[in-house]
């Protein structure tokens, strides 16, 4: 499966500036390797000013019980 995932994070509190919202998006995949086993990935890009990073690229493998 594909998808592609957003992102919205925002700070709730005072202890940093107050810019610091930030909105990505991002490509992503899904896939069973069998015996409930699954591959998770996710390319993560900001499309808000000021970036924080230009890219975060995140991976996993997830067992269901």
């Amino acid at each position: 499966m594909v998808y592609v995932a957003n992102n919205l994070t925002q700070a709730i509190d005072s202890r940093g500036p107050n810019s610091t919202t930030t909105f990505s998006m991002g490509p992503g995949f899904r896939t069973h390797l069998g015996d409930n086993w699954y591959l998770l990935g996710a390319a993560d890009f900001v499309v808000t000013k000021p970036q924080p990073y230009d890219y975060e690229v995140s991976g996993g493998i997830m067992k269901v019980y």
